[in-house]
């Protein structure tokens, strides 16, 4: 039986979950933990070095079995600060995202929202007040990107850029 020991809370709620812990075989360690009771595994963290910080986790979002998010701790002090997601379970990822002032928000992410591959919309969180002041689109694909931005921080977007003229409700016909 192994002396090891860690707390986890997969799904940010607030309180620690029940898991189960496996060792990997190499020194880590696997926390598993079934977030709906059903009996399947809907999150592992993976504590490679034994040291109580999870390195890694994936997440079954919808819980159907598939792990659609990774996530991963950049500079191991056990805060995941990466993130990859599959969100329409095609098996490519269609955003990602790093936050690196690790205030629990995402404040560079990239995204394929219309799921074929290709980014089309870029968040930034320029000034890291955990409010998105920079957002980016390129609906059509073109590399013609329309960018809406707050660039006095207070909230309200306040620049509208329109590098594609065909998505410009103001050009002229």
């Amino acid at each position: 039986m192994s002396e090891y020991d860690t707390n986890v809370d997969a799904d940010g709620d607030g309180t620690w979950d029940e898991h189960t812990i496996e060792s990997d075989g190499s020194g880590g360690y696997n926390i598993l933990v079934d977030q709906n009771n059903d009996g399947q595994t809907d999150f592992i963290g993976n504590d490679e070095d034994g040291d109580g910080l999870i390195d890694s986790a994936q997440y079954d979002n919808d819980f159907d079995g598939r792990f659609e998010t990774q996530t991963g701790d950049t500079n191991g002090n056990g805060w995941q600060d990466v993130e990859a997601a599959d969100r329409n379970d095609d098996g490519r990822t269609d955003l990602a995202g790093v936050d690196t002032n690790e205030d629990g928000t995402f404040d560079h992410v990239v995204a394929d929202n219309n799921y074929n591959g290709k980014v089309d919309t870029v968040y930034d969180d320029r000034n890291l007040d955990e409010q998105y002041d920079s957002v980016k689109t390129d609906s059509d694909e073109d590399r013609q990107w329309n960018t809406t931005t707050d660039s006095n921080y207070d909230g309200t977007f306040d620049t509208v850029n329109y590098g594609d003229s065909d998505q410009n409700p103001y050009a002229a016909a």
